[in-house]
């Protein structure tokens, strides 16, 4: 286990979250309301079975819990602007979405808000029943969204259950890290293990299906402490009831906490080879799957560093683990090879003996006193 101090860690939580929300910037132009951020079809797998899925990211104001040391999520929204989004706005983005072919040519679609699905501040519930009744009259199967488990109520539940009509509904969650100081301080998250325990339950009781994300390597672990924490959040969530479960490797991102660290060489992105060595940990049975499409880089952010390896290997990794995803043979990442694995092995010796309070009590004091002197 990583070794951690027992006494208040909430001086670090205020701390994290001070940081986190003063080095926020909207990283969006300002535009229509009509149209929404970003429209995507492509495969989804699950369950044995390939969906034709539609992604839709809404223009929408964000999440409202936007403390995550990692998130570029409300970066990459209207965070922080003062926009009067109303149903009609948030139902012509989804309409825009399918000008070019309908949502019966589709099996699935994702809606995402940049944010929590199921926050009436982030997305008003005339959007949500309008697009669950368009779900409803459509021969699609059903619909994806994700919210933080606090939002997963009774209430929020029943209207979907009102207004889809019978259709399936995917509701993502990001835990994180089933260790409670990680989750809670490291990463920042306002996500309790409790709410998702809750959220998991109902959503299973009423017929729904459960997403779990948990990240890899988060702030201030070494790459080491990462596979260990990944495998044991892993576990958990398998013992709790989930039967496919997202690992995500952290990007570094401009205006996160993450990336505070890395300009300080405090932190890197987690190498490929960790999350081969993640999977290889929990088995051929492994009900993981590395979330790795949002790792090609090509015509993403250059500002932002994602996970990878060498130039040689990355991309014939990242092809070997999307194939793992479809397939759960081991083989296919196990047969990888490359020189550079070598420095990745001597990542995986290193050892920081400080418990995980003290490197945050240490990266807190770096930057408060570089601030004070600016």
């Amino acid at each position: 286990m990583i070794e951690q101090q027992t006494h208040s860690s909430s001086h670090l939580r205020q701390g994290l979250s001070k940081i986190a929300l003063g080095i926020r910037r909207n990283r969006i132009q300002m535009a229509t309301l009509d149209i929404p951020f970003s429209v995507i079809d492509y495969e989804f797998y699950e369950g044995g079975r390939t969906y034709k899925r539609k992604k839709i990211i809404l223009a929408a104001r964000g999440c409202t819990a936007a403390t995550c040391t990692m998130c570029p999520i409300p970066n990459e929204a209207y965070y922080g602007l003062n926009l009067n989004f109303t149903p009609e706005d948030f139902l012509r983005q989804f309409y825009a979405a399918f000008a070019t072919e309908p949502i019966d040519s589709y099996q699935l679609v994702s809606v995402y808000n940049s944010g929590n699905w199921f926050a009436n501040r982030e997305i008003p519930a005339g959007a949500r029943q309008g697009i669950y009744q368009a779900i409803a009259r459509s021969c699609c199967e059903g619909l994806m969204v994700e919210s933080l488990p606090q939002f997963v109520t009774p209430q929020a539940i029943a209207e979907a259950k009102e207004y889809l009509d019978g259709k399936r509904l995917i509701v993502g969650i990001g835990l994180q890290s089933a260790d409670d100081f990680i989750r809670n301080v490291c990463i920042n998250t306002t996500c309790t293990k409790e709410q998702f325990e809750r959220a998991s339950h109902l959503l299973w009781e009423k017929g729904y299906t459960a997403k779990v994300y948990l990240m890899i390597k988060p702030a201030f672990l070494t790459e080491r402490e990462a596979v260990t924490e990944t495998v044991q959040s892993i576990q958990y969530v398998a013992a709790l009831g989930y039967e496919d479960v997202s690992i995500c490797p952290t990007r570094i991102a401009p205006y996160t906490v993450v990336a505070e660290l890395a300009k300080r060489g405090m932190y890197t992105p987690p190498s490929l080879w960790t999350t081969i060595d993640i999977l290889n940990e929990v088995g051929s049975d492994s009900l993981a799957r590395a979330r790795v499409a949002c790792l090609d880089v090509d015509g993403k952010d250059s500002d932002t560093v994602y996970p990878h390896n060498c130039p040689s290997c990355t991309p014939v990794i990242l092809d070997a683990l999307k194939t793992f995803n479809m397939t759960r043979d081991l083989s296919i990442i196990n047969s990888l090879d490359c020189s550079c694995k070598q420095n990745h092995l001597t990542d995986m010796a290193l050892v920081d003996k400080r418990p995980l309070e003290k490197r945050i009590e240490a990266f807190l004091d770096l930057f408060n006193t570089e601030l004070a002197v600016r």
